[in-house]
């Protein structure tokens, strides 16, 4: 009775469904995994970053005594939207961290808290902020990199076309926080980029992420959707960009979609897939740092950073 409830009352509002949701992404926590060591020795400090309603950044700072600046990465943790925090996914900051660069976790507002675009926003005002404030934690505002996980990897590569694109820029009211050749990469796990296939995934609660987050039950006819498609807003100006999905991943499809795009029009993109192989991973597979193929990712994210940092 306890559970029939809730979806009852999800019928008619969003709310009760989003908390469900969010109390199921809320319940996992990531560990570091055979990196824990080094990802202890990671300093840890948050700053708040003007707006309303403002954010938070949790900056994760590698124990280096020299004076080189480090390629700085700023991360839209997943959780439809809805839910998740960096401090749910602290340990993997920290280790990513602990490779030599700055990460600068983004705690956006939630939905139902706020909705589109605020999340974007916040995430362009933390750019604004690491711009001029980066090199107090290390990090060298002209090699800045985007990442995402999840809905956090739709956000992520959002802002990148916003940095990239002046189409995008006009049409949400926005200037970019950087100048696009200090915006060196996006890494994205486990995304979603096409708001006209997404629903066809068959993803878990996806209706109740997209209702929560647009504020209309038909969220997929929402006036401003075609901004969350980076499929048809980015430009042959996009960044590199680091792709990976799990082959038992429901969004497997939008990944290989959105390399394509991406491809076909000049954008120098670096994936990881895992079809064929029989592996079954699953959403968000790559932050099990105890399992071959989440190493494997850190790896690539790690030589994918520094190829393009100078």
């Amino acid at each position: 009775m306890g559970i029939v409830l809730p979806v009852l009352v999800h019928a008619f509002s969003v709310q009760p469904g989003a908390h469900i949701v969010r109390a199921l992404f809320e319940a996992d926590h990531l560990t570091a995994g055979p990196f824990a060591e080094e990802a202890a020795a990671v300093d840890v400090t948050e700053v708040t970053l003007p707006g309303t309603p403002a954010a938070r950044l949790r900056l994760s700072v590698p124990p280096h005594s020299d004076a080189t600046l480090r390629p700085v990465i700023l991360w839209m943790h997943g959780g439809g939207w809805i839910s998740g925090s960096p401090t749910q996914i602290d340990a993997y900051a920290r280790v990513l961290a602990a490779q030599g660069f700055t990460v600068a976790s983004l705690d956006y507002t939630v939905a139902p808290d706020a909705r589109y675009p605020v999340p974007v926003e916040q995430a362009n005002s933390a750019l604004t902020y690491l711009r001029t404030e980066a090199p107090r934690f290390g990090g060298d505002p002209t090699q800045i990199f985007l990442g995402g996980d999840s809905a956090g990897a739709q956000i992520a590569s959002q802002v990148a076309a916003l940095q990239t694109s002046s189409t995008l820029r006009e049409r949400m009211h926005l200037t970019a926080a950087l100048e696009s050749e200090h915006l060196r990469g996006v890494i994205l796990f486990c995304g979603f980029h096409d708001m006209d296939t997404v629903m066809r995934t068959g993803f878990p609660a996806l209706r109740t992420f997209g209702w929560a987050y647009l504020g209309r039950r038909d969220w997929v006819t929402h006036p401003r959707i075609e901004e969350l498609s980076t499929v048809r807003t980015a430009t042959s100006d996009y960044p590199d960009v680091y792709l990976t999905v799990g082959d038992g991943d429901p969004f497997e499809d939008q990944a290989y979609e959105f390399d394509a795009v991406l491809r076909a029009r000049g954008v120098d993109v670096t994936s990881r897939y895992w079809t064929g192989t029989g592996e079954n991973l699953p959403h968000e597979y790559q932050f099990d740092l105890d399992t071959a193929p989440g190493q494997t990712v850190l790896e690539d994210v790690v030589a994918f950073v520094e190829a393009r940092a100078t």
